[in-house]
């Protein structure tokens, strides 16, 4: 069993608990919300609007670009098809693979441009991402590699184009 396998099993499996489950449903899944609610709000704002849209556009781009395009290419299978006993739960969507996450790339694409240019809004809203993160490997859908090249991805997007915001 490889490192990433060993970090899934604990998290997945050792670290469950009935309120952590409450907590990963019925806390953060709300929560995960004002990812897209902050930006959206930014829209409202004459100093904050180009940010707003740039977030927007570079969270959903980023999820497309990830299920259409990338997910495709590795074609690599979620950890329930390869991972005996993986727990499942919650309301995801599941596609044929997981690498990479999706749904991280979303986050990130959504908290990452906020965070460079606004931080007391982008700590919050990074803290947030890293949750969907710790999230989607919790609730069985993806393993921590997923995980980080979710992120790396989202960085390698947003960073460059930042710059130029």
């Amino acid at each position: 069993m490889n490192l990433n396998e060993k970090i899934f099993i604990f998290i997945n499996q050792q670290l469950a608990n009935p309120l952590l489950d409450f907590l990963v449903l019925w806390i953060f899944f709300p929560l995960f919300s004002l990812l897209v609610l902050v930006p959206f709000l930014m829209l409202f704002s004459k100093r904050k609007k180009i940010l707003g849209l740039f977030s927007l556009f570079c969270g959903f781009f980023l999820y497309w670009f990830g299920h259409s395009i990338l997910k495709p290419i590795f074609r690599i299978s979620r950890p329930f098809e390869f991972i005996e006993n993986v727990r499942i739960i919650g309301p995801w969507h599941t596609s044929s693979f997981s690498f990479p996450s999706t749904t991280t790339m979303l986050a990130f694409g959504l908290a990452l441009p906020i965070f460079f240019k606004d931080k007391k809004w982008g700590k919050f809203l990074l803290l947030l991402a890293f949750l969907v993160g710790f999230t989607v490997i919790y609730t069985g859908f993806h393993t921590p590699l997923d995980v980080l090249a979710g992120i790396f991805f989202s960085l390698l997007f947003v960073w460059p184009l930042q710059k130029i915001l």
